[in-house]
């Protein structure tokens, strides 16, 4: 079972011409017309830990990315899942996994793995560095072609993270953005090269944690010029926001306070004492910096990619469920823990073959 997750790259980026690798793989296995989905915010800490868990924000308790800026308060979750991943379902059934990811930060919930790269979260010295301090794509490729070449492993987990770098930096529909997705392309095209030996056997399943778009000339959301008593602190997460009521604030009110905001497309109760904003597309919350290029975090940006292929006998039947229904992130886990033979339980997604 391979899953790959490419942090920030577009479901409309999949086509025959930019990306043909991934394109030839869902027409011979499956994809979602419409993409998959994730919850608000649309970010990476969330959404790869509803991919990794089965659980929804809500119940895994990752609410946003903006823990990796400054320390958030309690009511704004917490920094790594309260629940248990595959990774620790395989490991209590005695099947052996295998994670690498092109992020240090150790939010992807990969903690309980057999291997781990980079080990212990931590980038060895002299790796090449992107943009923003993470692994180049062609640091991460060694250690996952080491993976997928190692018989005795039954799970293999690969997250591409340059997809997003470039993205936020030139903004997803640049120039540089469109080279890198089809770089990406040709990654994938070497780690499916790779599983060829063993492709009867394998189930290969691509993902992405967000979308991204550009931002447009209006100016950033600032909630707190219009709380009207409502709520006292505001967490900005590109395109959505979470906001905390004041004490003995209805959040009915608060919410239909949000509303009549500028820019603002909708919100939803996050918690006792928290609302979720999101705002319309373009647009964004005022924060303490910002993206040169792309964001995410909102509505428009919570589209990600759901294709899947390989040889596996249940991939067929798979591809014939994602016809019928937007896979969640929150799905994946339920769906590829009993292929595996392991049980995850205390789950929110659906087993997506059930």
């Amino acid at each position: 079972m391979v899953l790959l997750g490419l942090d920030g790259f577009p479901h409309r980026a999949i086509s025959p011409g930019l990306t043909p690798r991934m394109w030839a793989l869902a027409e011979a296995g499956g994809r979602a017309a419409e993409g998959g989905i994730t919850d608000l915010p649309s970010s990476t800490d969330p959404g790869f830990c509803s991919l990794l868990t089965g659980c929804y924000p809500r119940t895994h308790g990752v609410r946003t990315t903006s823990w990796r800026y400054a320390r958030l308060p309690d009511w704004a979750g917490v920094e790594t899942p309260r629940v248990p991943t595959i990774f620790d379902a395989c490991r209590t059934a005695g099947i052996r996994s295998t994670a690498v990811v092109g992020d240090d930060r150790g939010l992807l919930a990969t903690g309980a793995a057999s291997r781990r790269w980079p080990p212990n979260g931590v980038i060895p010295a002299g790796t090449a560095l992107d943009a923003h301090g993470y692994p180049l794509n062609a640091e991460v490729m060694p250690h996952l072609l080491q993976a997928l070449g190692d018989p005795a492993v039954d799970l293999v987990f690969g997250h591409l993270n340059e997809s997003d770098t470039v993205g936020h930096d030139h903004g997803p529909e640049s120039s540089a953005a469109q080279k890198c997705y089809a770089a990406t392309d040709r990654t994938v095209g070497e780690l499916l090269d790779a599983m060829q030996d063993r492709w009867a056997e394998t189930m290969v399943v691509i993902v992405s944690d967000h979308d991204m778009q550009a931002r447009d000339a209006s100016p950033p959301i600032d909630l707190m010029a219009n709380a009207d008593g409502l709520w006292d602190l505001v967490i900005p997460d590109g395109g959505a926001a979470l906001v905390h009521l004041r004490p003995g604030a209805d959040a009915q009110e608060a919410g239909a306070a949000l509303g009549r905001v500028d820019g603002i497309e909708t919100w939803l109760v996050g918690g006792s004492a928290m609302l979720i904003a999101g705002a319309r597309r373009g647009r964004i919350f005022k924060a303490p910096r910002y993206s040169a290029g792309g964001f995410h975090g909102a509505p428009a940006t919570a589209r990600t990619v759901a294709l899947l292929g390989g040889g596996h006998r249940d991939v067929p039947r798979l591809a014939a469920a994602l016809t019928r229904r937007r896979p969640h992130l929150a799905d994946w886990a339920p769906t590829l823990a009993p292929l595996l033979g392991v049980h995850l339980a205390g789950v929110d997604g659906a087993n997506l073959l059930a």
